[in-house]
């Protein structure tokens, strides 16, 4: 199968001429190995048990023995190779020596922090709709951050409504591109079984009850999109509370939650701090409870909760990917009068938002709450935007526009 362009791949190139190291994170299956291969000289395999063992005995003959940049993949299954290159760079700061690829926040722990400062992380997450065909957005979120609606108007997107709602169902893990619809949410089922039967033993080494964490897992997919507060889910699961926040925190370790904090400003009074779940690929959640795009087409709430978790999912993950340094949150008023899907903190202090609208297209109807907050935010308010599976982007109001998801991601 031929390489499929990253987000990450600039920007990987890029850190690799002005750091010494980086580490690449992600979930099993993400891409981190195809996409960190392209740029090394070498790879050190320590998922390779005679690799490891190698490396266990001598970690800095076995780091410092090949051209670089070297690719040091699965680093955590021989913790000690982190110290080993720290060492290494403190000794040579040349750019680009080493790059290590490693599970999803499994692997770092208060022991390895003193990379910080040599070794940069990045984290890649499933592919966005523009990776998975092969394609540049049309519009770069960056243009967007400076330039605000005037970036976007007019764009067409290149994907139909049904290829940009197909996320909902069909996940960005690389493995499960090109699968039958049955295939492919077997695959995920069973990659979900894999993540707590065999993946969280990187994260914590222990016996833990595999059946009640994966009714949990199941009960937090049924919340995707939702501010469902964990006696919610815990009630879904039939778990304890006090075992539904351990599971909450191997999940979120392992990287397969990726929830939505709470945005606050000094403009709106009594916000619920409260985050929206979602999970690092919304059609596992889909997977999980048998949700067909057949069966969705017939569940429209459902299925739009799970388009706006692919909206909120793929922009934060092109955005990420860039470097762009933007923050992320969701608004809900305590009232729930007032509720917007995504909204990104600029580092110059300018704020995006995006409400998710499971339609061809959207009214100015559908931007209320996003005028709403142009209006208390004033000129930090840079552009908000109704994101949809339509076609073309257009106008709704002052700095405030419709556009289609596809020309974002």
């Amino acid at each position: 199968m031929a390489y499929l362009r990253r987000h990450l791949d600039e920007r990987l190139a890029y850190v690799l001429r002005v750091h010494p190291a980086c580490l690449i994170e992600g979930i099993r299956g993400v891409g981190k190995t195809s996409t960190a291969t392209r740029l090394a000289a070498a790879t050190l395999r320590l998922d390779h048990p005679p690799t490891a063992a190698t490396a266990a005995s001598d970690p800095t003959a076995a780091c410092s023995s090949l051209p670089a940049p070297v690719l040091i993949d699965e680093w955590q299954r021989v913790p000690t190779v982190w110290d080993a290159v720290r060492r290494m760079i403190d000794e040579d700061r040349t750019p680009g020596g080493f790059i290590l690829s490693g599970s999803s926040r499994a692997a770092i722990t208060a022991d390895v922090h003193a990379g910080a400062g040599r070794i940069l992380p990045m984290l890649l997450r499933p592919m966005t709709l523009s990776e998975r065909h092969g394609r540049v957005p049309a519009v770069a979120l960056a243009d967007l951050a400076e330039h605000g609606i005037e970036a976007v108007r007019g764009a067409r997107s290149v994907f139909s409504p049904a290829e940009q709602v197909a996320p909902t169902t069909e996940s960005g893990l690389p493995g499960n591109l090109g699968m039958t619809p049955a295939d492919h949410q077997e695959s995920l089922r069973s990659y979900l079984d894999l993540a707590v039967s065999r993946d969280l033993d990187d994260v914590a080494p222990g016996a833990r009850n595999a059946r009640k964490l994966r009714r949990y897992v199941r009960a937090y997919g049924a919340a995707v999109a939702t501010t469902a507060d964990h006696a919610t889910i815990h009630r879904a699961a039939d778990v304890a509370k006090a075992t539904g926040e351990t599971y909450h925190d191997l999940l979120d370790r392992l990287g397969v939650v990726e929830e939505l904090p709470g945005w606050s400003s000094n403009r709106f009074k009594r916000l619920t701090k409260r985050p929206k779940r979602h999970l690092v690929d919304p059609a596992l959640a889909a997977a999980d409870h048998y949700e067909t795009a057949a069966v969705l087409d017939g569940r429209r709430a459902r299925l739009g909760e799970l388009f706006e978790s692919v909206v909120v999912c793929q922009i934060r993950a092109t955005a990420e990917a860039l470097g762009l340094g933007w923050r992320f949150g969701h608004l809900r008023s305590a009232g729930g009068d007032h509720e917007i899907d995504l909204i990104a903190d600029l580092p110059d202090g300018g704020v995006l938002a995006f409400e998710a609208k499971l339609a061809p297209s959207a009214g100015i109807a559908d931007a209320r709450h996003l005028a709403v907050l142009k209006d208390r935010l004033g000129d930090a308010f840079r552009a908000g935007l109704v994101v949809h599976p339509g076609t073309v982007a257009f106008r709704l109001a002052d700095r405030i526009a419709a556009v289609p998801l596809g020309v974002l991601v």
